[in-house]
């Protein structure tokens, strides 16, 4: 999946530095008409089309992916604090308004770019080093299996698929990256020395870490199988932060995007002036309120990446691309700036695509059945959660070092 994802954006690259239409994009929807500037008039409408909606739905989506973690994270960050899962979400929303506020490009706040990483290596490390000094004695692990190869089912793959697909991908903005790089030549550069080795690296140490200690009981986020206590509160201040910096990156693309549509006169980064500075937060405020409501109509984080995964991020990051690629190779006949492809890159690009249509039909209708039968298990939406976030018996039975729920529930039975 890494090497798929890489390959696609090499080809979105190659559009970029190839097609005369793209030259100067500044986002996904102008490269998408770049692209296809010589195609028939409803084949330009009908990309442009398809990759607005497309982004514009993933990225609305990601930032209430983003929210809902950072509000869980807060809630573990403060357990002591008997406040719901809607509410931390709330206060996650009220911390980034300062900061979603005042940047306008990605590059803003670049010091946050390390932090980002930093606090990633946190939300990884903390759990992993927490297991090799103390044990798992604390987890439950009755039942628990160690596969070298695991049997595999049709759910467990598409499943599989469809969170590598989504924690992998990055297309749906990497025109807005591009279009603000300093040479936009490095980016292959960049994407496969720096980006990919630590993508393969996070990983691998996540996955490999998680199975190795927890074996076929290994789920959801890392941190979420710390006990209460110091190294929780560690682990869970690094996803705020991780996902409180991730939601500003690409909220600044969404809010770009939205502003440029509604007050496009306002939608310039450089425009200092108080009315756009207004716009700007007026989208900003609105998207916040948006994703806050998105976040805990859905307050399942697993799921959620699932079906996430499987329904708009092979469209928006596999389909589109692969098809602005192919405009621009069949619009270039004849030309030396025709991106040259090999037959076994032929090949590649069909396999793709194949994937992509498999994880949009198969994985989403998946994703919806997982959703539907579980439904009871989740909750009302805006419904107090607090599972993992308070360190009580009626909240959190089955988190790590909680075992003493079990004596309460007995001794309340007999």
């Amino acid at each position: 999946m890494l090497a798929a994802n890489v390959h696609i954006s090499i080809l979105m690259f190659r559009v970029r530095v190839t097609c005369p239409g793209c030259e100067g994009a500044r986002s996904y929807i102008g490269m998408a008409k770049g692209s296809f500037a010589c195609a028939p008039e409803w084949q330009r409408r009908a990309v442009a089309m398809l990759t607005g909606i497309s982004q514009y739905f993933f990225l609305f989506l990601l930032l209430g992916v983003y929210l809902l973690s950072a509000g869980k994270g807060l809630g573990m960050l403060f357990y002591g604090q008997k406040l719901c899962l809607p509410q931390w979400s709330a206060v996650a929303a009220i911390i980034l308004l300062p900061f979603a506020g005042t940047a306008r490009e990605m590059g803003a706040y670049q010091s946050l770019v390390w932090a980002n990483v930093i606090t990633l290596c946190g939300t990884v490390l903390i759990p992993l080093v927490y297991y090799v000094v103390a044990g798992t004695g604390a987890i439950d692990l009755t039942g628990a299996r160690w596969y070298a190869i695991a049997p595999l089912t049709a759910t467990g793959v598409l499943s599989a698929l469809s969170t590598f697909t989504f924690g992998m991908t990055s297309q749906f903005m990497l025109t807005e990256i591009m279009s603000e790089m300093k040479d936009v030549r490095e980016l292959p550069k960049a994407y496969v020395r720096i980006s990919a080795p630590f993508q393969l690296v996070a990983f691998m140490v996540a996955g490999l870490g998680g199975y190795l200690f927890m074996g076929s009981l290994s789920a959801g986020m890392l941190n979420e199988n710390l006990p209460f206590g110091a190294p929780f509160q560690v682990a869970a201040a690094c996803l705020v932060v991780h996902m409180l910096i991730s939601y500003l990156i690409k909220g600044v693309v969404f809010s770009t995007a939205i502003l440029r549509r509604a007050a496009p006169d306002f939608a310039s980064p450089d425009d200092r002036r108080k009315r756009s500075l207004a716009a700007w937060n007026g989208v900003v405020i609105s998207c916040l309120l948006a994703a806050w409501l998105l976040a805990n109509l859905v307050p399942f984080f697993g799921d959620f990446v699932d079906l996430l995964g499987a329904s708009f991020t092979p469209l928006s990051c596999w389909v589109v691309p692969i098809l602005m690629f192919l405009r621009c190779v069949h619009d270039q006949r004849g030309s030396e700036r025709r991106p040259k492809v090999h037959f076994l890159e032929w090949v590649l690009i069909a396999l793709e695509l194949v994937l992509a249509f498999v994880l949009m039909v198969m994985g989403t209708y998946s994703s919806v059945r997982k959703i539907a039968e579980h439904w009871h298990q989740y909750g009302a939406p805006f419904a107090c959660h607090c599972e993992g976030i308070w360190p009580t018996c009626a909240c959190s039975a089955g988190h790590v070092g909680m075992d003493w729920c079990e004596a309460v529930a007995v001794n309340a039975t007999l």
